[in-house]
């Protein structure tokens, strides 16, 4: 299995950097342009997800992402350092708050996505929580 490691500072400026890794390991492993954009937008969000609501944006937590190759998938683990979710319910589709003045829907990030990975998996302990997000090469799935 093949792995590339990245850290960065709760800031929301570094979500960029690892998008842009997404991408590139997207294309190294042959994903069609629209997988790659999924494979973008979902750890997009779940590094926005470890930054605002792991690690309350503290500028000294990291928040680790890794990307796991072998033969049949990607996964991508990506985890914060914060004190861990009480519970996660992943039926959950309610958004939960909507901003009037920016326009912006809260509370839509899992489920966003939920819709553009495989497969998906949250950990989560008092030393923070791991979200696990696979994709699966040539339609093969579990």
């Amino acid at each position: 299995m093949e792995r590339v490691e990245v850290s960065i500072p709760s800031n929301p400026t570094f979500e960029r950097v690892v998008r842009a890794s997404a991408a590139e390991i997207g294309h190294a492993l042959g994903f069609p342009r629209e997988r790659i954009e999924d494979l973008k937008l979902a750890v997009s969000e779940a590094v926005t997800n470890a930054i605002e609501h792991g690690n309350n944006n503290e500028i000294n937590k990291l928040v680790a992402v890794v990307f796991a190759l072998d033969s049949d998938k990607l996964e991508v683990h990506i985890t914060d350092e914060g004190a861990g979710l009480k519970c996660f319910d992943i039926t959950r589709r309610v958004v939960e708050d909507h901003n009037l003045e920016s326009g912006m829907l809260r509370g839509f990030g899992m489920y966003l996505i939920s819709t553009l990975v495989d497969d998906y998996e949250v950990n989560s302990s008092h030393t923070g929580t791991i979200l696990t997000l696979r994709l699966y090469r040539k339609g093969k799935t579990v």
